[in-house]
């Protein structure tokens, strides 16, 4: 087992074929065939599988893309250590839908001109998942909102690291149905629409609403899968939502919908307390830098 084999492996693991990766690697097919095949000999192990004709990583495979990974991360930082340059490779990030569309795309732009040979991959996730995805190394770091405790304080896996980057006011949108709706305890009978489970703002909106005097616990959840399904929804009467301020400046919002306060709530950049890494990094501090906090 070697740096080599191991880069195959992951750039396969992430294309799911040997087409697709042999072109990113500049070799023949047949020479990346040939190396999964000596990989998963000496590993004794089937890495992959095939599924209707399309190439997936088996359970095996999946485990030991974290060690992988895992490997090549430290690979890179020892030759770092002994001769730095300019951060280069692949750095996998996570987002939730809403920071990468209001708090992205300039921080984002930035580091695509600091650190030209970073191949950079964004992925949007619920925070549930996404902190999932950081702990099992399928990412190297992540934009959540994670939950907090009855004192405020952010409840952070222990084997993570958290860095407070922007601060997020949230509203509550109504329909025009609502209109003589003043506050929270007098909504009822509606619908709340909001992403899959795992998204940090629908269970504050469900602990708001079931806390309302108004509102039965057993809060109804329509699922959408982005901010302008949620709006339609909300438009067409009987539905709400919360979203973050910053993400209702950037839509069309719906004549007659009107907003209610609905506190606020904190993003944090995750990643893993092992990992060490230039590219992480240079992002940190270019999304240090587009923080709204006092850092």
């Amino acid at each position: 087992m070697n740096h080599s084999s191991l880069e195959i492996f992951c750039v396969v693991a992430e294309e799911l074929g040997i087409v697709k990766a042999a072109r990113r690697l500049g070799r023949a097919p047949s020479n990346v065939t040939t190396r999964i095949q000596h990989l998963e000999e000496e590993l004794d192990a089937q890495l992959f599988t095939r599924e209707n004709k399309r190439l997936q990583l088996s359970p095996q495979g999946r485990q030991f893309l974290v060690y992988a990974k895992k490997l090549l991360s430290l690979g890179e930082e020892a030759r770092q250590s002994l001769h730095p340059r300019p951060p280069a490779g692949v750095l996998t990030l996570g987002s939730m839908e809403c920071t990468a569309a209001s708090r992205l795309p300039q921080p984002l732009a930035q580091f695509a001109r600091d650190c030209p040979d970073i191949r950079l991959i964004l992925t949007t996730q619920p925070t549930r998942q996404l902190t999932g995805l950081v702990a099992s190394a399928a990412l190297d770091c992540a934009l959540v909102a994670l939950p907090t405790d009855n004192h405020g304080q952010v409840i952070c896996p222990p084997d993570l690291c958290c860095q407070p980057l922007y601060a997020e006011t949230l509203l509550l949108v109504l329909p025009a149905s609502m209109s003589p709706v003043r506050h929270i305890s007098e909504i009822r009978g509606a619908r709340l629409v909001a992403f899959a489970q795992g998204c940090s703002y629908r269970d504050i909106a469900i602990n708001m609403l079931s806390a309302g005097s108004g509102v039965e616990k057993g809060v109804q959840i329509h699922e959408v899968s982005s901010y302008h399904a949620m709006l339609a929804c909300v438009a067409s009467g009987g539905c709400l939502c919360l979203l973050p301020e910053s993400v209702l400046n950037l839509l069309q919002r719906p004549t007659g919908l009107r907003v209610l306060p609905a506190g606020s709530a904190v993003n944090q950049l995750i990643w893993r307390k092992a990992l060490r890494s230039p590219a992480l990094d240079s992002l940190r501090r270019i999304l240090g830098e587009s923080s709204n906090l006092d850092q």
